[in-house]
């Protein structure tokens, strides 16, 4: 395993944690019976936290995973085919 991930794993975990919690909010306010105005509000306040914490997530675990791996590539001569792979998760991240 990374040394990234052993390193930042209760952090990364306790994140998670918070993230489900919110997405188990957001359930149970759409579980509910009724059409109300402050509820559908609260709904996408919590939805735009979720799409917050799970950006903060992927940036924190991207920082440790560059920190670790780019050293690694470079060790083993295999940079830009890091590089590439990197940049392909990247993208999918932002569409």
């Amino acid at each position: 395993m990374s040394a990234h991930f052993q390193r930042d794993r209760r952090r990364l975990v306790s994140r998670v944690h918070r993230l489900i919690g919110q997405l188990e909010a957001v359930k149970g306010l759409l579980d509910q019976e009724g059409e109300d105005e402050a509820r559908c509000y609260e709904v996408m306040r919590q939805l735009a936290s979720i799409k917050g914490a799970t950006r903060g997530l992927m940036s924190a675990y991207m920082e440790g995973f560059v920190r670790d791996h780019v050293q690694l590539a470079a060790e083993r001569g295999t940079l830009d085919e890091f590089a590439d792979e990197l940049l392909d998760v990247v993208r999918s991240f932002q569409s």
